[in-house]
Order: structure tokens, then sequence, then C-alpha cells
């Protein structure tokens, strides 16, 4: 088989159908909006991102699945404005909350997908559009295709490598296999296929995560599986209190054996 001959798109479909997780709605997220800012405040997965990020001060930046604002809140004190975009109201709520206290007025908010139509949301084109851990999305090369053309200047985009976020071992640990699905492999060679050379950096994170409460850490655990019966419960639950410690400072600290890793993947679009 030649390379050429070979569909990623397609290819990234079948893995896609066969992942251990299901995609979550924006309700889902708008449950987890409040918790999911606190614990993002001072991600050290930030750091790594905006070390690598190339802005200038009077750019303006398009960040497609922002959440919270986990990165549109530093880069607003980088660049002339933000742009974020998502389909969680509850999300685009604790971002005005979190930019107000940090007395950023410069950030737009929008609420939207990937499937709508930016034009009609009157999106304008910005220098730099994002994506950051957010490309669970079902046309893959649209939503690349869709970056590209937001961005007059270049387009960093963030994606799994294998399992990423989620623990392979707590599957194990409750009985189920474990399919991450297709990771930041796929996006490289359908950005090939689009005739975009895109370079690659990996962030790896500590293999620790900190916590407020057990209970914090069970819910982070749960978030990782759908459809958990009562028995499966009961191990997840066995699976994260032999792995807590309770530290000096009064937080958790939970230790995994694989450190979370993602794929920064990032191009220039003005030749």
């Amino acid at each position: 088989m030649r390379y050429q001959d070979i569909d990623w798109d397609t290819m990234w479909q079948e893995s896609r159908a066969h992942k251990s997780w299901k995609k979550k709605k924006s309700s889902d997220w708008d449950q987890r909006a409040a918790g999911f800012a606190e614990r993002n405040l001072d991600s050290p997965f930030v750091a790594q991102f905006m070390a690598h990020l190339h802005t200038e001060p009077d750019w303006t930046v398009l960040d497609v699945g922002s959440g919270p604002g986990t990165l549109a809140i530093p880069l607003s004190s980088q660049v002339r404005k933000v742009t974020a975009l998502d389909y969680s109201a509850a999300m685009l709520a604790e971002l005005n909350k979190q930019a107000k206290a940090a007395g950023r007025d410069n950030i737009t908010t929008v609420q939207g997908s990937w499937t709508d139509d930016w034009q009609a949301l009157s999106i304008p084109r910005h220098e730099v559009a994002i994506a950051s851990r957010s490309l669970s999305v079902d046309d893959l090369k649209g939503a690349l295709s869709k970056l590209n053309a937001w961005a007059s200047r270049a387009v960093y985009v963030v994606d799994r490598v294998g399992a990423g976020p989620f623990d392979p071992d707590l599957f194990g640990a409750i009985g189920r296999d474990f399919e991450p699905g297709p990771d930041y492999i796929f996006t490289l060679n359908i950005l090939y296929t689009l005739g975009i050379h895109a370079q690659v950096d990996f962030l790896t994170l500590d293999k620790r995560r900190t916590y407020t409460s057990r209970e914090e850490a069970l819910q982070s655990y749960r978030w990782m599986v759908d459809d958990l019966t009562a028995e499966e419960e009961e191990r997840l639950a066995a699976y994260v209190n032999a792995r807590l410690s309770h530290t000096s400072d009064g937080s958790w600290q939970l230790a995994r054996q694989t450190p979370p890793r993602w794929a920064l993947i990032w191009w220039r679009t003005d030749g």
C-alpha cells in the first residue's frame, strides 16, 4: 500500500467508533464548569502551552472550545483581543467571571460549536486560532480546515497522545477494556493530506494530581467512565482510595502510573 492510498479520515472515523468513552454533551460540561475552572486556574499545562505559543501584542486570538478560559485568560494579557468560542453556556459564564476578577476586558465570549456558521456568529478572522483539547468532533478534517481558514498567521491545536487524560489502569481495575480511540497521529496525517506540514511538540504532565477533597478526586475519575454500574462504582472508589494520599497542607494527591501526555501541533498559515 502506498501512503497516498491511505484514507486517514475514514481510519479516524473507524477508530473513533471503537473508543471506550463517549463525547460529552454541552449539558455535561455545564455541570462541570465551576469545578473545572477552579482546577485549571494554575494548571501546569497552561505554562507548557504558553511557552510554545508565539503571539504579538497587537494580534487577536480565536480560542475554539475555550472552556472556562484556561488559555483565553492568560492569553488576554499578551494580545490585543481574544475571542472565546464554546458550546457550554456555563463554561462561558465561568470565563466571564474569571476575566472580571482578573480585570481583563478584552475577551469576547461566543456560544457556538464547530458545526455552527462562524460567519453568522460574526466571528472575524484572527491572527491566531487555537483548539486546545477540544477536537472531539464528528468531522476532524472539516474542523482543521476551518481553523486554518480563520487564522491569518498560525494555528495551534492540542490533541491526545495515546490515553491522554484517561488513566488506562482505572479501566482494568473496574473490569473494562480500554480503547482510547484515535490520537494526534491521525490529526497530523489528516493535516498532511490537506497540504499542511505541521510541527509537533509534546507536553508531559506530572503523574501526580492534586485535589481539594477525596470526593473531588472520585468525581474526576468518574468523569472518565460512562454508565458506571454499582459494582464498577465500588471498584473505582477502591482504585482511587488506594492511590490517594493526604498532604500536609490539607489537599489530596493521587499518583497514576502513566503521566498524561499531549501533542501540541502547530503550523503557519501566512506562508
